[in-house]
């Protein structure tokens, strides 16, 4: 016979009554008997008859503590018990304690018994007091077992709950767990297909740029050697299609009550707003909000790593200076709603006229710059400023209106005519005053090269 009992068990280790469920197989009613002391109140009675019957009942409704004898008809008590291990395994189902009741004067091997997947066997005969406290001891282990389902529980609630991702690491570096942020931003389906992996082959493989980020050079592995709390700003994880996404996180040690450390854990976040964030400021810092172009804070940038590469390289570059004749009296006359578009307008087709490689910027008012780098002879770069020149000296058509303008400008070579930025500036600005002084619509060379060269006179 078996009976199934819903049971409130009291306990004086625990603080308060425990309600469990302990499935009895086999046990005579007067064991049972023996047994109420310790069990208060029941309900929920089922009686079967046999193993098979014990097996179909654990699987509907799960229990926590089974009492079974050894030799129950139809399926014997230790296959029952292996038969629940492989189940709670196949359907993730939590471990269940099993006590085995043995015959008097049994010769069964305790190692048997264990090994077929019970947890303690004890005999029928058994004094009282001894079979009270190994019931009572696998109540006690079935009521710490569900007390720490639950803070599981509920600590997993609240990890899946946050929109920081959270994975943590043993001290081999392998990843023991995931939380449903982290899933989803590693791109990984489900928990076991990412935990059991090394953390740092599987999503910190390399850098940014694509190079080999060495594990010893690792901050969360740092803090396994060191233990040694640490925050980093910026990095980039690698996801499950093997594209990267930056991130900030935080490592932490694990450490238990003794204080030895069994892990890290690591809180991290998406910043790829962020970034697009930042660099939208950057961008917005470097460039002229009219035109789209350089302003002056990314020339000057542009302008020192021109040099910087002409002295590595040992090659020539070429500054011009373009200032635009007329423009004044076109705003004045149209207004500042049509200047602006004609100035849009005017760096549009400059820029057409360039190469990918040359800079063209927009430093205040009608005035633009342009770095042409790699400028073999001043000829090059004279031609280059030729071919700006005419291209500003073709109408524009511009809100019903058809606007002429042309251009000054001057042109300076680096190193000819500066080592530094301050000289070559003043230089081309120098060539460029030139240029207007010979009525404007002229590219002027600075006389440091090809004495006062003008590639075009002014307009008549």
């Amino acid at each position: 016979m078996a009976v199934y009992l819903s049971l409130i068990v009291w306990d004086s280790a625990f603080s308060e009554v425990a309600i469990i469920k302990i499935l009895f197989a086999g046990v005579s009613p007067a064991l049972i008997t023996v047994l109420e002391p310790l069990l208060q109140s029941a309900s929920d009675m089922i009686s079967v008859s046999d193993g098979r019957d014990a097996l179909d009942t654990f699987c509907t409704e799960p229990v926590d503590l089974i009492l079974m004898d050894i030799d129950l008809p139809v399926i014997s008590g230790l296959e029952v018990a292996g038969k629940i291990r492989v189940i709670e395994v196949m359907q993730e189902m939590p471990w269940t304690p099993i006590v085995i009741l043995t015959p008097p004067d049994s010769l069964e091997n305790p190692v048997t018994v264990i090994q077929a997947g019970a947890d303690d066997l004890v005999s029928q005969t058994a004094p009282e007091d001894v079979l009270k406290a190994k019931i009572l001891a696998m109540v006690r282990t079935s009521t710490v077992r569900r007390q720490l389902e639950t803070a599981n529980g509920t600590l997993n609630n609240i990890l899946n709950s946050v929109s920081e991702g959270v994975h943590v690491l043993d001290m081999r570096g392998v990843i023991i767990a995931e939380n449903a942020a982290s899933m989803i931003m590693f791109g990984w389906e489900e928990a076991d297909n990412l935990v059991g992996r090394p953390g740092h082959k599987t999503i910190h493989h390399h850098h940014a740029d694509n190079s080999i980020f060495p594990v010893e050079d690792c901050p969360i592995h740092a803090v396994l050697s060191d233990g040694q709390y640490r925050h980093v700003q910026e990095d980039v994880f690698w996801r499950r299609d093997n594209t990267s996404f930056p991130v900030e996180y935080k490592c932490a040690p694990l450490r238990d009550n003794a204080g030895n450390m069994y892990g890290v854990t690591v809180v991290f976040r998406d910043i790829s707003e962020r970034k697009k964030a930042e660099q939208h400021i950057l961008y917005l810092t470097q460039h002229c909000p009219l035109t789209d172009l350089p302003n002056r804070v990314l020339f000057g940038d542009r302008l020192k790593q021109a040099i910087l590469n002409a002295k590595r390289s040992r090659t020539k570059f070429a500054l011009l200076f373009v200032d635009i004749d007329g423009f004044k009296p076109v705003n004045d006359r149209h207004g500042h709603a049509v200047g602006d578009m004609l100035l849009q307008r005017i760096g549009k087709r400059m820029k057409q006229c360039l190469r990918e490689s040359d800079t063209i910027a927009r430093i205040g008012g009608d005035e633009f710059v342009a770095i042409l780098p790699a400028v073999n002879e001043a000829e090059d770069a004279v031609s280059i400023a030729e071919k700006l020149r005419q291209s500003i000296e073709e109408p524009f058509a511009v809100e019903n209106c058809i606007l002429g303008v042309s251009a000054s400008i001057g042109v300076a070579i680096y190193p000819d005519d500066g080592l530094d930025e301050k000289t070559l500036q003043v230089n081309a600005d120098h060539a460029m005053y030139q240029a207007k002084s010979h009525g404007g619509n002229a590219v002027v060379l600075n006389e440091a090269g090809i004495a006062g060269k003008c590639a075009s006179s002014a307009r008549p």
